[in-house]
């Protein structure tokens, strides 16, 4: 009865060596599973398209990131009928669209960059961008303060800035001083295979037909 014991014990062990075994290959497969980016119409407007994030890894963490996308369109949407109506009031054509783009999404970190472009009459219209960053093995969303996160590495940040914007004048104002470059968790910027980019907006320290411009910036800068 000893024996039998014994051997019914070793066949449990090896069963479940056996599950373990199997199961473990799995998971790890779903851990670097590369998330993917889908693209979405808001209430059938073909003008009004955002992302969706899918695979993050974390059920809890993709609806949060999702939510917060979606917050941005139900945003836009409401600007979009602002501009409408102003449109319609005062007689003037109006067009307002979004767009995005996926700007990084490797080791475990995603960038998707937004686009909102509004026309409201007068020579041109406006594109204003956005950020979203996400570390995906912490399950958070990343702020440039969260990265410059110490005065020397701003310091260190903004001085390369600064040289890279005195020699693309043709991108820049001519006369831009070094303590007009923002760096804080507002900034835009996205992640890049050796560090980060910084986002400069229509207009920011540059004339309008510069248009948006990103400047990378490599993390041995930084770090």
């Amino acid at each position: 009865m000893k024996w039998n014991n014994m051997l019914k014990a070793a066949g449990i062990a090896v069963l479940l060596f056996s599950i373990v075994a199997y199961a473990a290959p799995s998971l790890k497969a779903v851990q670097t599973k590369t998330p993917t980016v889908s693209t979405h119409t808001y209430k059938k407007i073909k003008e009004l398209t955002y992302p969706q994030v899918h695979h993050v890894g974390n059920a809890a963490f993709e609806k949060k990131i999702n939510q917060e996308l979606k917050a941005y369109i139900e945003q836009s949407y409401q600007e979009y009928l602002k501009n409408k109506k102003a449109g319609e009031q005062q007689g003037f054509k109006t067009e307002y669209q979004t767009s995005f783009s996926v700007k990084y999404n490797a080791a475990g970190k995603l960038s998707i960059q937004t686009l909102n472009y509004i026309y409201s009459g007068g020579a041109h219209g406006l594109t204003s961008v956005q950020s979203f960053n996400y570390d995906l093995k912490a399950q958070k969303r990343v702020t440039l303060d969260q990265i410059l996160n110490t005065k020397t590495k701003v310091s260190k940040t903004r001085d390369y800035l600064y040289s890279y914007i005195k020699k693309h004048d043709e991108l820049f104002f001519p006369d831009v001083k070094k303590e007009d470059i923002t760096l804080n968790k507002d900034t835009m910027f996205y992640f890049t295979a050796n560090g980060i980019a910084i986002v400069f907006g229509q207009y920011d320290l540059g004339p309008y037909a510069a248009g948006i411009r990103n400047v990378q910036v490599p993390a041995s800068i930084y770090q």
